[in-house]
């Protein structure tokens, strides 16, 4: 399985500072690119939902972001190793 995606851990690592300092409306553009691979990815659809719903109340969507970070970085993550492992396995010729 190969995803192209413009969300990397890099990028979630700065959006949680950005969050951090100014709240869960800080960023919506990288918030939604997050919601979109982690949809891509298979994250559940409610946390990604309540991520994005600006009619939620601010610590529920801190939260469900936060759970949907660790999952995509985690399968993001597995992505990689599986492409690396996947490379190392074929013949030389």
């Amino acid at each position: 399985m190969t995803t192209q995606t413009h969300t990397t851990t890099a990028r979630i690592r700065t959006l949680d500072y950005v969050i951090d300092a100014n709240g869960i409306n800080a960023d919506p553009v990288s918030l939604l690119l997050l919601a979109h691979t982690a949809q891509d990815l298979g994250v559940n659809e409610l946390l990604v939902s309540l991520m994005v719903d600006e009619s939620q109340p601010e610590v529920a969507r801190i939260r469900a972001y936060a759970r949907v970070a660790v999952q995509v970085a985690s399968r993001l993550d597995e992505t990689r190793r599986t492409i690396h492992d996947t490379r190392e396995l074929q013949p030389a010729c």
